[in-house]
C-alpha cells in the first residue's frame, strides 16, 4: 500500500491510497488498466452517473456505510476521460466523521475500503515521525543509491526503537527515546533497564556483556 506521490513508480498489484480529491482521470484508467487498486475522497466539484446503487447489509450499515455505488465519473459535455468507479458514503461510528470514498475495487466490501482509507493515517504518522527525528532534511550522499540507503537506515532504526518503545512498561513519547539513543550513541547501557528506570541504570564506556537483545518473536 502507497500513499500517492506524483513521483513514484507504482508497481503492478499495489494499492494507492489518496487524500484530498485527486482528480486525474487518465491515470485513474491508467491504474485499473494495471491492475492497480486506488482508493481517494470524491472531489467536491466531481460530476459522476450513478450505474448501479447496491443494497447494504446489517452488517455493513453497524460498520458505518451509508452508501454503496457503482458510478461513472465525469461530465458527458466535456471531453475528459470517463472513469468506472465506485462511491461510498461512510460514517466513523467512532468519530461520527462521514466520508465519501471512490475505488476502482468493486469486489472488496465497502467497510473493508472505509478501514483500506483508515490506514493512510498510518502512513502519515510515520512520515511525521521520520521528518520529526531521523536526519532526513539533507542527505550525505548525492547520487541515488546512497539516498536510497539513508532512507532505509532511517526506516530500520524507526522499526527497532519501536520495538523497544512496545516492550517496555513505561512511556515514553518516541522522540524521547531518539534522544536518549541520540545521546548515549557512544556509551554502554542496558537500554530497556533505562527506559524502565534511569536512575538505576549503569552507563558506563565499555562493553560488560550488555548486548541489547530485542525479542523479534511472539
Amino acid at each position: 500500500m502507497k500513499v500517492f506521490n506524483d513521483h513514484l513508480e507504482i508497481p503492478v498489484g499495489s494499492t494507492v491510497i489518496m487524500d484530498g480529491g485527486y482528480r486525474n482521470y487518465d491515470q485513474f484508467n491508467l491504474w485499473t488498466i494495471e491492475n492497480v487498486r486506488w482508493v481517494t475522497k470524491i472531489h467536491p466539484h466531481s460530476t459522476y452517473q450513478v450505474i448501479k446503487t447496491k443494497a447494504i447489509s446489517k452488517r455493513e450499515k453497524r460498520a458505518g456505510v451509508n452508501l454503496d455505488q457503482d458510478i461513472v465519473m465525469g461530465a458527458d459535455y466535456t471531453k475528459t476521460s470517463k472513469v468506472p468507479c465506485r462511491l461510498i458514503h461512510f460514517t466513523c461510528p467512532i468519530s461520527n466523521k462521514s466520508f465519501q470514498f471512490i475505488t476502482n475495487d468493486l469486489k472488496s466490501t465497502a467497510s473493508y475500503i472505509g478501514r483500506l482509507y483508515k490506514k493512510r493515517w498510518k502512513i502519515e504518522l510515520l512520515f511525521k515521525r521520520l521528518k520529526q527525528n531521523m536526519p532526513l532534511n539533507y542527505f550525505l550522499g548525492d547520487n541515488q543509491n546512497a539516498i536510497q540507503i539513508q532512507v532505509w537506515c532511517a526506516l530500520i532504526a524507526d522499526l527497532l526503537l519501536n520495538i523497544v518503545r512496545n516492550q517496555i512498561k513505561r512511556k515514553w513519547a518516541f522522540s524521547n527515546i531518539v534522544s536518549v539513543v541520540r545521546l548515549h550513541l557512544f556509551n554502554y547501557m542496558n537500554l530497556f533497564s533505562f527506559l524502565e528506570n534511569p536512575e538505576k541504570c549503569v552507563i558506563t564506556s565499555s562493553p560488560d556483556d550488555i548486548q541489547l537483545k530485542l525479542a523479534l518473536s511472539g
